[in-house]
């Protein structure tokens, strides 16, 4: 096996080439997420399954057209910090799997399992030795460590959420 970096939104793989596409913590870097879902549908073989693991903002609420101006600022500051683009929610994501006909298509909200992980991050960027790792890797990586804290509070609020989406190209 081996490792390849590419373009997500342009991969350089065939169509139909994997039984399982695995994305971990990638669709929110991603600017076109109708383009990134057209690709993982593209290079999953008839049958395959695809599994997306990402960060996107709270489904919005009966006659919500968008979030409320508190929850826009607080993804804006967290996109700011990571270098992210625009944020979607997790129906968003299933809209998109659907559009691109895949099937069976499924969501789950992990948001509780992973809300531990960011109070541990937390507490270990603020070691010593933490603290001295960020130094030691950079200005952006130290920008990164201070928005940890806006992740933790998106999670407790709600604003954000960490969900998975299934879903499988028919044969």
């Amino acid at each position: 096996s081996a490792f390849q970096v590419a373009d997500a939104l342009n991969q350089p793989f065939d169509s139909d080439s994997f039984d399982l596409v695995w994305s971990m913590e990638s669709g929110e870097h991603m600017p076109d997420k109708g383009k990134f879902v057209n690709e993982l549908a593209r290079v999953c073989a008839p049958g395959g399954k695809i599994l997306i693991a990402t960060w996107c903002h709270r489904i919005l609420r009966e006659g919500e057209k968008t979030l409320p101006e508190d929850e826009l600022q607080l993804l804006d500051r967290i996109c700011e910090g990571y270098y992210l683009p625009r944020w979607c929610s997790v129906a968003e994501y299933a809209r998109l799997c659907a559009d691109e006909g895949l099937v069976d298509v499924r969501t789950a909200d992990w948001s509780e399992q992973v809300s531990p992980f960011w109070r541990a991050v937390i507490a270990t960027a603020l070691t010593w030795r933490g603290f001295m790792g960020l130094l030691k890797a950079g200005p952006a990586t130290v920008r990164g460590g201070l928005v940890m804290p806006l992740m933790h509070q998106g999670l407790r609020s709600g604003t954000i959420r960490f969900n998975l989406i299934t879903a499988t190209k028919p044969k």
